[in-house]
């Protein structure tokens, strides 16, 4: 991103601190953005265009706008468990993090279902896949984690407040589980597939 044109100013108490914005270019699609810092001191000559390029170049802005909304790639996920796991990261994207638990949460029994297990509470869900072989005593309890963060919301109790540090952890072990249940076993599977290839066709040789 480099920066363009003079920087907007403004003062948010009688001595500081001060908002700087810059619109930026990205330098790949061209595309504008307008980022920006809280700082305590401006910097000299901000409606000069090379002063300011220098001073976003020694200090990157601390928000942009629009926020930059982005999910995440799951291959070996079926579509419909792969879709709102993603969704559930653009939420963290954006700072909506009960919605990017609730989602996580969401995820969490659609593999549930996704294996055949369709009755019953998500408590008993998770205790099932785990029954199943189909996640490790550590991921049943990650699970459960994930559960509890977004059973208060899911019932639509927003009284207790979720942080940043929350959401990430949560999404952080919903990809756990999803690589474990899905991921994990389709790339060994391919291993194995390669190695059997590979064997067979040794095989072919020697006759």
């Amino acid at each position: 991103m480099t920066s363009i044109g003079p920087a907007i100013t403004a003062e948010l108490g009688s001595s500081g601190p001060y908002i700087i914005e810059n619109p930026f270019r990205c330098d790949n699609c061209h595309g504008l953005n307008i980022g920006g810092s809280q700082v305590y001191s401006l910097p000299m000559h901000t409606s000069n265009e090379g002063a300011m390029s220098a001073f976003w170049h020694s200090k990157e802005p601390d928000y942009w706008h629009p926020q930059f909304v982005q999910g995440q790639d799951y291959p070996d996920v079926p579509e419909h468990v792969e879709r709102p796991a993603s969704e559930a990261h653009m939420c963290m994207s954006v700072s909506a993090h009960m919605s990017a638990i609730l989602m996580a949460r969401s995820v969490i029994e659609a593999v549930a279902k996704d294996n055949g297990i369709d009755s019953g509470s998500l408590f008993k869900k998770i205790d099932a896949m785990h029954s199943k072989g189909l996640i490790t005593e550590f991921a049943k309890k990650t699970a459960h984690t994930i559960r509890t963060f977004g059973n208060d919301m899911a019932h639509g109790d927003f009284t207790v407040e979720v942080d940043a540090a929350d959401a990430k952890g949560v999404l952080t072990f919903m990809d756990y589980i999803l690589r474990e249940v899905y991921q994990a076993p389709a790339e060994l599977q391919r291993l194995q597939d390669g190695a059997d290839a590979r064997n067979s066709h040794r095989e072919a040789q020697r006759q």
